[in-house]
């Protein structure tokens, strides 16, 4: 009866691990879904302002200042860097991915535009493990590294921040 209740509990944890692990194709089809639903959101409420900018923060993210267009964030063991005055013009993917100077094929690129807004997601292999996401709306970038398991949540806390994003004199 032990060994059952045993191999019982283990089938149940090696379930339950396995339900955790998300595999790429999950991770692609729920990142096209997330940035077509993004595209068509209200920006989040702003929560942080400086001098010559405002914009939403989640809470419990530090933020420093780097100069007036430039923010360093932290939360939740990931670093994101926000460029605020980053005027990337591109007519499509190909002149967009010549800007970023991208050596390989993105595993993730969503482009779009709604109401002239302009959006971006770019994610590339960055390690065995971990993935750079680059997600820009309107001129505004910010970029981060995290592993498959975290990247949507995190590509979508990006996008609320970017999307938020503005300078104070516009």
């Amino acid at each position: 009866m032990k060994l059952l209740i045993k191999s019982f509990m283990l089938s149940i944890l090696l379930l339950g691990l396995s339900a955790c692990n998300l595999s790429q194709e999950q991770v692609l089809e729920h990142a096209k879904e997330s940035f077509n639903e993004k595209m068509n959101q209200e920006p989040k409420t702003i929560t942080y302002e400086t001098k010559n900018m405002s914009l939403y923060i989640p809470s419990f993210t530090e933020v420093d200042v780097i100069d007036e267009y430039n923010l360093i964030l932290e939360r939740n063991d990931h670093v994101f860097l926000l460029f605020l005055n980053d005027h990337t013009d591109f007519e499509s993917k190909d002149d967009l991915l010549e800007l970023m100077m991208l050596e390989q094929d993105p595993f993730i690129f969503e482009i779009d535009e709604v109401d002239g807004e302009k959006a971006y997601l770019i994610v590339t292999h960055f390690s065995e493990n971990e993935y750079k996401v680059i997600v820009g709306y309107n001129g505004r970038k910010i970029t981060t590294i995290t592993t498959l398991q975290d990247m949507n949540n995190v590509a979508e806390t990006m996008f609320d921040i970017v999307q938020s994003a503005m300078e104070n004199n516009e």
